[in-house]
């Protein structure tokens, strides 16, 4: 079972101490639906076992519990991960998960509540693995992504400038569609290694034993807090949510629900709006 070896910090958010059914805003009352985006490719977060509709993992579950306190029936939209805000602001879903990342530059567009700690990091192929500890270690060497993986992205550049200027060869980045095409550039040895969530490597390294290995262990790239988007026209319908989770936390079956999912190390001690882990 996965143990995500990270720092907790405490946050603070900004919503009403009401209850959190009525703070839904009465448009979405009436329609009695809460829909979201999802990439679904995003195990043990949120995502769709082979052959089945049905979304899972451990955001699933929470959200599936959070609708239930609202009075709402959950229903997912497919989307791209670089298609979930464009996805927002064009009111295709009101909110934004599978995997989604608060930053400070998101936050110009969406608001973020927070519900996981997380960390980009590294899976290299079992037999090559050892070899690396860091991005630093991969200059002259290439790696692929998820597109839209901006603050990973930024990581990668900026390793590669520093690869660059000591003179090394540049790190070769690809960005691909969804996790499963960039997860087959490394299968097909096409690059040494996929950078994604560490929960989302740690999975697929329980789910083929022996075949993959984490850079550097625990090794965490970019660290950030995994949240759920929402419009910055829908402030109560973020706050209703936020009341929700607090709920959970409260009465411990948010904690129940992410030990299921083998995410106990991703625990916050307290659930908050718009707070990354650059603020914290």
């Amino acid at each position: 079972m996965l143990v995500l070896s990270v720092a907790l910090s405490l946050g603070s958010g900004n919503a009403s101490a009401q209850t959190a059914e009525a703070l839904v805003p009465a448009a979405v009352k009436a329609k009695g639906v809460l829909t979201v985006g999802s990439q679904q490719t995003f195990p043990p977060v949120e995502f769709r076992e082979p052959g089945k509709q049905m979304v899972t993992g451990a955001s699933a579950d929470l959200l599936e519990e959070v609708a239930k306190r609202l009075k709402l029936k959950l229903e997912y939209v497919q989307a791209e991960y670089s298609a979930l805000i464009p996805g927002i602001e064009a009111n295709r879903f009101a909110v934004a998960s599978g995997g989604i990342s608060d930053t400070e530059e998101r936050e110009k567009t969406l608001d973020f509540v927070n519900y996981m700690r997380s960390g980009g990091a590294m899976l290299a192929l079992a037999a090559t693995a050892s070899q690396y500890k860091t991005i630093d270690d991969f200059c002259g060497k290439s790696v692929a992504t998820l597109l839209g993986s901006r603050v990973i992205m930024e990581k990668v550049e900026a390793a590669s400038a520093a690869c660059t200027a000591a003179g090394k060869p540049a790190i070769r980045a690809e960005q691909l569609p969804s996790a499963p095409d960039a997860r087959m550039q490394l299968d097909l040895k096409r690059v040494d290694a996929y950078l994604g969530d560490l929960p989302a490597l740690a999975y697929l390294g329980s789910q083929f034993p022996g075949k993959y290995g984490i850079v550097g262990g625990n090794y965490i790239m970019t660290p950030y807090i995994t949240s759920w988007g929402f419009s910055k026209k829908e402030a109560g319908l973020r706050d209703a949510v936020k009341v929700a989770l607090d709920e959970m936390l409260a009465d411990g079956s948010y904690r129940k629900i992410m030990t299921k999912w083998g995410l106990e190390g991703g625990l916050l001690d307290k659930i908050t709006i718009n707070l990354p882990a650059s603020k914290r």
